[in-house]
């Protein structure tokens, strides 16, 4: 109870039965199952939802080795993203597709470059 009904009962006092109550608590316990079920589909659909609205933004470009491309200026050295700056460097030469979307790649002179790259990023 709150403590102004004690003074002037509301509705809800007036028409509280105990015996109701406790039936209602316990149907209640009886379709938790039920509930929490519903929430995790809820959420299971939402997931879904979240990654198909993001996944159309990033699409996976597939290369295949021996072809020629740019890379991203700023995941190669941040420190070189002024405003005029070049977005992109290179050529460079696919050596290695290592699974898809994850790539070694190498200078037009066959030296390696470290790293591997993502699809991405190139």
């Amino acid at each position: 109870m709150l403590p102004i009904e004690v003074g002037s009962p509301s509705h809800r006092a007036i028409n509280f039965y105990e015996i109701a109550n406790e039936e209602g608590l316990k149907t209640y316990m009886e379709l938790i199952d039920e509930v929490l079920d519903q929430a995790v589909a809820r959420m299971e659909k939402y997931k879904e939802k979240t990654k198909e609205h993001f996944g159309k933004k990033s699409k996976v470009k597939n290369f295949q080795v021996g072809d020629l491309v740019l890379r991203d200026i700023e995941a190669s050295d941040p420190t070189k993203t002024e405003k005029l700056m070049p977005k992109w460097e290179g050529p460079y030469k696919f050596k290695e597709v290592l699974r898809p979307g994850t790539y070694k790649v190498m200078n037009m002179d066959d030296s390696e470059v470290p790293n591997t790259w993502n699809g991405l990023r190139l």
